[in-house]
């Protein structure tokens, strides 16, 4: 996180990936000195694909007018990420079970607004990837009440575990819906206890990456795994060595779950 978007490219390349999520504010940055052509050029000097733009939100619980103006904001994004053939945006969920008015509602209004939100999304070619940090089987409601097919969903592993850690949720995602995933791996905390920064790579804790994976295949997944660390101890070294032991975690894992 702390490696400007420049940098994040060229490891990426290095390191051997085939594409790379562009945080949002590491675009910013990245434009207020450049612009989409230089990003364009980078891209393409890369032979890198742009699997999200990320993260986006505060879309669900604000007020119409409030709404009005944040979608007036994604749309320069929304016409760069047309530019660079970015097929997705992730938009982070809002925490239903704290919502006045219930959960029923809460889940009712994600699909509402999200729906507005892919459903603009969609004419610039790009779906919303709903990132969820909750019980699983929540977030397949919100999909399931959706009028927008082209809404769709993450599955993050660590919040998998945080969330509700049950492997028969897995099974049930609606794997058309499944835009990407979001692999990690953490500490064997108590799961009330769990922040981000007890993420560690991929079969260095214990969440059951193998069986999730295979799980992934058998539905028919056959999406990018991106790797999303958020570990200030990893955060210390240079760009290009988290990128290669990211990557070298990731590739025994799929191995050892044979699906790479």
């Amino acid at each position: 996180m702390p490696h400007p978007l420049e940098a994040d490219l060229k490891a990426a390349v290095e390191a051997g990936y085939q594409g790379i999520e562009i945080w949002k504010s590491k675009l910013d940055a990245f434009l207020q000195k450049n612009g989409i052509r230089e990003l364009k050029a980078s891209l393409r000097d890369c032979g890198l694909e742009v699997a999200s733009l990320c993260p986006f939100g505060g879309y669900v619980f604000c007020s119409e007018e409030e709404f009005e103006r944040r979608i007036g904001e994604l749309k320069p994004y929304l016409e760069l990420a047309h530019e660079i053939e970015c097929p997705t945006f992730v938009v982070c969920a809002e925490n239903p079970y704290e919502k006045e008015g219930g959960l029923r509602e809460a889940l009712i209004a994600h699909s509402n607004r999200l729906s507005r939100l892919a459903a603009l999304a969609e004419v610039y070619g790009i779906t919303i990837a709903m990132e969820w940090f909750w019980n699983l089987k929540d977030a397949f409601e919100v999909l399931a009440r959706a009028s927008e097919e082209s809404l769709g969903m993450i599955l993050d592993t660590f919040h998998w575990y945080r969330g509700d850690g049950r492997l028969d949720h897995v099974d049930l995602i609606p794997y058309k819906r499944l835009i990407l995933v979001h692999v990690n791996d953490c500490e064997n905390l108590p799961r009330e206890v769990l922040t981000d920064k007890n993420r560690v790579y991929c079969g260095l804790g214990v969440i059951p990456l193998s069986q999730i994976l295979r799980k992934l295949k058998g539905l028919g997944y056959r999406g990018y795994l991106s790797v999303e660390i958020f570990r200030d101890e990893y955060w210390r070294r240079d760009a290009l060595t988290i990128a290669k032991e990211s990557l070298a975690h990731l590739r025994k894992v799929g191995m050892e779950a044979s699906v790479l």
